[in-house]
């Protein structure tokens, strides 16, 4: 928690304390009425204090000021926060893999149920484009490092 709690916090640092009250919600922490509260409060603070008054009784870490961008040379702002992105890259990526498992596997049950030859591999329409899209991202973002 920050030193100064009168500090304004952030709509991230709101959405951070409601997730926090959603998980102790969900471990029984809170009952309904108390977790309502707590959330329509939530939306309504404004300052870092406020937030963590709503989460000081909970087992989990109050809201913290978020990492400020860390400028480049060239005047853009950059996340400080390389493992998000690459975690994020990670779910796309699973995303996709999910996807074409899906697709494939009701190509085949069409292929299958009518009983002649292959229908059309209309599964490379859905595959391909995405990804095509996260290879050049993957590859972009490894090139940025």
């Amino acid at each position: 928690m920050t030193d100064t709690p009168e500090l304004r916090a952030s709509d991230e640092d709101r959405d951070h304390t409601i997730s926090l009250m959603r998980e102790a919600y969900a471990e029984g922490r809170l009952e309904n009425d108390e977790f309502q509260s707590r959330m329509a409060s939530a939306h309504e603070a404004r300052t870092y204090g406020e937030l963590a008054a709503l989460v000081s009784d909970l087992p989990v870490q109050p809201p913290v000021p978020a990492a400020p961008a860390v400028p480049v040379p060239n005047g853009v702002a950059v996340a400080d926060d390389d493992d998000e992105q690459d975690r994020n890259m990670r779910k796309g990526w699973a995303a996709w893999a999910g996807v074409s498992i899906l697709v494939n596997v009701i190509w085949l049950g069409t292929w299958v149920s009518g009983g002649g030859d292959a229908p059309s591999y209309w599964p490379i329409w859905v595959m391909g484009p995405w990804g095509a899209a996260m290879i050049i991202g993957t590859l972009t973002r490894r090139a940025s490092r």
